[in-house]
């Protein structure tokens, strides 16, 4: 093999000294620098000086001299900011000190590090932020927990409420009602009565707006639409206000407008509510004038009004006229729920409900609900039969409140029916199995058995005769359960002697036609 030329090593030398900025030192025995080669002013060493001690004049060399073996020291900060590989090279002549440039390898290596150090930041806070979001799902299940927990007890309490105020008020507007029809009162004590019926009924309104309020609350309101008849509403409507409206001298019109259908499928009991709560808001507080009602059909929704000549209201008050509990006039009665639970109602039926007053130029409650027509005519419950006739029939009455069995034997007997009564569930499954009573009249709340264990007895042991639940609540889940139970019917306490013995009727008529 051939030797490479002198001149080719030392170019080869040059260039590879170059590419790595090389700088070497020669030191003697003594430690006294002798001479030096490269670039070592690349490393901040630009004032070498011959027979000068070495350690003087290069910092890191300090203890390194006396070694008895090669030794490499990495990433040596220098001079200039530079960062070099040492080799420290003893022999026999001296010692050699070798200087490669390791600057970019550093930084690459720093670089590296960096990366990595905020990977395990990262990793660090994607672990925190994991643990963290698993906490908080445990929260928010438990506060969902919490809220499920509580909204079941609140519908516990609406219905339990419910049923403990309807019940007594059944027997207070009952009583009234029978000691009205006697007419056996003189003057002064027909008006005592007439005061309590009203209080009653005031106070029935108010247990109802309170209960309203607390189901929409809740999200427990169940829209049923149905087939209405919109004629039929106008007139139930002018036969419930037209002897209010009269009494205080007030002018009470309800106009149809433009192409309205004959019939639309809209949940009838509700919109009857919010035009009942708004009708009613009027009439309280027009003292001379008119309340004047309107009802419309628009392209697939029912639009209606409420105008009155009332006092108005300020500007201030309209901004919080559909907040719950606000009363404008409190020296009036009410809870100030009714306008809250019409405003909610419509945006239910997917509506909108507005209102337009000034103080001094009355109000006018501008609102819409969507509807669709429909074409089928279902026969009302007077058009059952074209005459009424008397189905001679045993109905059995179960209710824990022996004022209610009194009341509801009165009704049924003046409607010529023969009447049983039993005070809880228990008995009422036994005495309905030995009697087979032609259609049961059964209150939902009462001791040993509650109203839907009986019901769910009687089914089970093949009993098929009509079953009324008589109850105080007005939650959609109780209905929808009474049903699912087994009753036929479901009808909510307080029940006037014509609505209970309409519907008896009906049911038995269907059940055993003239």
């Amino acid at each position: 093999m051939a030797t490479i030329p002198l001149s080719i090593a030392k170019y080869l030398r040059s260039i590879w000294m170059a590419e790595r900025i090389m700088t070497y030192l020669h030191i003697d025995k003594h430690g006294d620098l002798v001479d030096w080669g490269g670039y070592p002013q690349h490393y901040g060493l630009t004032h070498l000086i011959a027979k000068r001690p070495a350690i003087e004049q290069v910092d890191f060399l300090d203890g390194m001299l006396n070694i008895p073996h090669s030794q490499v020291l990495q990433f040596v900060r220098v001079g200039g900011g530079r960062c070099a590989h040492v080799h420290i090279v003893p022999l026999s002549k001296g010692t050699y000190v070798l200087m490669f440039d390791a600057t970019a390898e550093h930084d690459q290596q720093q670089k590296m590090q960096q990366q990595v150090n905020e990977l395990s930041i990262l990793t660090y806070r994607q672990n925190q932020l994991l643990q963290e979001l698993e906490t908080t799902r445990q929260q928010l299940a438990f506060e969902k927990s919490q809220l499920e927990q509580a909204s079941e007890l609140k519908s516990h309490f609406i219905a339990t409420l419910s049923h403990e105020l309807r019940t007594p008020l059944t027997s207070i507007v009952g009583y009234t009602k029978l000691l009205d029809d006697a007419k056996e009162a003189d003057a002064r004590e027909a008006n005592y009565l007439a005061r309590v019926q009203n209080n009653a009924n005031h106070l029935l309104s108010l247990i109802d707006n309170v209960l309203d309020q607390a189901t929409l609350e809740a999200g427990k309101v169940v829209l049923q639409p149905s087939n209405c008849e919109i004629k039929l509403l106008v007139a139930n409507l002018k036969s419930l206000f037209f002897p209010s409206t009269q009494e205080k001298g007030l002018v009470f019109e309800i106009n149809i407008q433009g192409n309205l259908p004959a019939r639309v499928m809209i949940d009838e009991l509700r919109f009857m509510q919010v035009l009942i709560n708004l009708i009613s808001n009027a009439i309280k507080f027009t003292e001379k004038g008119f309340v004047r009602v309107t009802i419309g059909w628009e392209t697939g929704h029912l639009a209606f009004s409420v105008a009155d000549s009332g006092p108005g209201i300020s500007k201030d008050a309209v901004q919080k006229i559909f907040t719950p509990f606000h009363r404008e006039n409190t020296a009036l009665p009410g809870a100030g729920l009714g306008l809250a639970i019409s405003h909610h109602l419509v945006t239910l039926m997917g509506g909108e409900l507005t209102v337009d007053s000034e103080l001094g130029k009355g109000s006018v409650f501008n609102g819409f609900i969507q509807a669709s027509i429909t074409q089928q005519y279902l026969a009302s419950s007077g058009e059952v039969a074209s005459e009424t006739t008397q189905v001679c029939a045993k109905i059995l009455v179960a209710d824990d409140s022996w004022d209610i069995r009194t009341l509801m034997e009165i009704y049924l007997e003046e409607g010529g029916y023969t009447v049983f009564e039993a005070s809880d569930g228990s008995e009422a499954v036994d005495l309905a199995l030995e009697i087979q009573p032609d259609l049961i009249l059964m209150d939902m709340q009462m001791p040993v058995i509650n109203g839907y264990e009986a019901v769910q007895q009687l089914r089970a042991q093949n009993f098929t005769q009509p079953i009324i639940a008589l109850s105080g609540s007005t939650l959609m889940q109780d209905q929808s359960y009474a049903l699912e139970v087994g009753c036929d019917y479901y009808m909510i306490k307080p029940v006037s002697p014509d609505e209970l013995l309409d519907k008896v009727e009906q049911i038995l008529l269907n059940r055993h036609p003239a």
